[in-house]
């Protein structure tokens, strides 16, 4: 009779939690499907307002970075033409100081040839 008596109550509870089982399983499938559902279109949302979102970043980051590799060229630019100008203007000196120099050479020769005509003179 002790042997009936543990039957009984584990088939009983074998009953209940078997009962028990496909009524859980359900309701929190049923619940957890409509909360995924509803999950997935607010993560879906946050997905279209994050990639959207994302679109607006990227395109103020690349107007900005534009801006700056446009700045940064004008600023190339502008020593470009600086360095430019230097080399022009270097270029301008040697060549005026090639001119002097020549010049120089030729009062040189001239007052050598003079000086050669006085010390001729004076010999004689």
């Amino acid at each position: 009779m002790m042997e009936n008596h543990l039957i009984k109550p584990d088939t009983r509870n074998c009953k209940r939690s078997r009962e028990l089982e496909p009524q859980m399983p359900d309701s929190p499938q049923l619940s957890s499907l409509g909360k995924s559902d509803s999950s997935f279109s607010e993560s879906s949302g946050l997905f279209y307002k994050d990639e959207a979102l994302e679109k607006d970043l990227n395109g103020a980051m690349s107007k900005d970075i534009n801006l700056m590799m446009s700045s940064y060229a004008k600023i190339l630019s502008e020593r470009a033409a600086v360095d430019a100008s230097y080399i022009d203007e270097l270029d301008g000196l040697f060549k005026e100081a090639n001119t002097i120099e020549n010049f120089l050479i030729q009062k040189r020769e001239l007052l050598r040839q003079r000086f050669t005509l006085i010390a001729n003179k004076l010999h004689r």
